[in-house]
């Protein structure tokens, strides 16, 4: 049996529960065992299985919808990107169904199932992570599917990125050039392409600076706001932590800046800087932000609905495309960051 053949009975047989079951748990209608729930998920997910895979192979028309997938539904840049993919697609007659894995491989399998169930025109997807075998069930039904952030490692797909180690490279690189030869490192998690092309571009600034890295700073574990504040206060708890810090994303900046002015002092607060990837429309209010990578989301968005055009037309013409834009840097003046010379 191909993978492209699973039926709901495969999967029924695999479980071994009932097809009554088995379509309980793919409508989530009825009670079922959590033991059994977990059985039949674990059986759709070896076989690849996808509802209306069949449907979905003989259709001839499309359903002027676009399923968009991202890690979570706080994070500002995320949902930036896809007002800007929303606002054009509708130009174009087109609706977008989102939906959030909430940081969570097994959501975001789910997830993925769900929107090719609904028989949406094409994929813009976020990846969680660097495992994204179950991305395929997208080529096998025949969506397209582009990549938005961070690549699909290896699913053949389109995408479109900003040029994290630049971005990342040139705002430590103005820290440095600013005075500070001790910057902390702050968030990001080694599964996510993004945070560790920014660790890299991080590294090298301090290289070309001929400058060591004090590597008792460079935080890992997270991407949200409570990363922020766990790492902000487990730097500050000890006495040789840097003044200057760089922020792996908007919002662990943002989890940053709350814990210094809840729970430090207003001097010890202020003597905080921190260069950050992401300036969003709020960022002039984060008065601890001296640089940030300004992110250019409405070309990244325009990119995004251009490819999807063409995919969608069937025009597979260059694919798969990589896009990678460059990032510009924005200093904050008003809040002590200096103007390069």
């Amino acid at each position: 049996m191909t993978e492209s053949a699973a039926t709901i009975h495969d999967v029924a047989k695999l479980a071994g529960v009932s097809i009554a079951t088995v379509s309980r748990v793919i409508n989530a209608s009825g009670n079922v065992n959590p033991d059994t729930q977990a059985r039949v998920q674990q059986a759709m997910s070896s076989l690849n299985y996808t509802r209306n895979m069949t449907a979905r192979n003989l259709k001839t028309r499309n359903t002027k919808s676009i399923g968009v997938l991202i890690p979570e539904i706080l994070n500002t840049f995320f949902l930036d990107i896809v007002r800007r993919v929303e606002g054009l697609m509708y130009k174009r007659g087109y609706s977008i169904v989102l939906c959030s894995s909430n940081d969570d491989l097994e959501q975001e399998n789910q997830k993925l199932r769900l929107l090719l169930e609904k028989n949406v025109d094409a994929l813009v997807v976020i990846p969680f992570s660097g495992i994204t075998e179950h991305f395929t069930a997208a080529k096998r039904a025949g969506v397209p599917i582009i990549a938005v952030d961070r690549p699909l490692g290896g699913v053949e797909a389109d995408t479109v990125m900003v040029n994290n180690y630049l971005g990342a490279k040139l705002a430590t690189a103005r820290l440095i050039a600013e005075g500070f030869t001790q910057i902390g490192f702050i968030g990001g998690t080694i599964h996510v392409q993004t945070a560790t092309e920014r660790y890299m571009g991080y590294l090298d600034a301090f290289k070309d600076a001929g400058l060591p890295v004090d590597t008792n700073f460079v935080l890992f574990g997270g991407m949200t706001l409570d990363a922020g504040r766990t790492f902000m206060r487990e730097a500050l708890s000890r006495p040789d932590h840097p003044k200057a810090f760089f922020c792996v994303n908007d919002m662990v900046h943002i989890g940053a800046t709350s814990y210094l002015f809840s729970e430090t002092s207003e001097s010890e607060s202020n003597s905080i800087v921190f260069a950050s990837f992401d300036y969003m429309y709020y960022g002039s209010l984060l008065k601890n932000c001296h640089y940030a990578v300004v992110q250019p989301s409405q070309a990244m968005g325009e990119a995004i609905v251009e490819i999807l055009m063409r995919r969608i037309s069937g025009d597979m013409a260059n694919f798969p495309e990589k896009i990678i834009l460059d990032p510009e840097i924005k200093t904050l003046t008003q809040n002590g960051g200096v103007l390069p010379l």
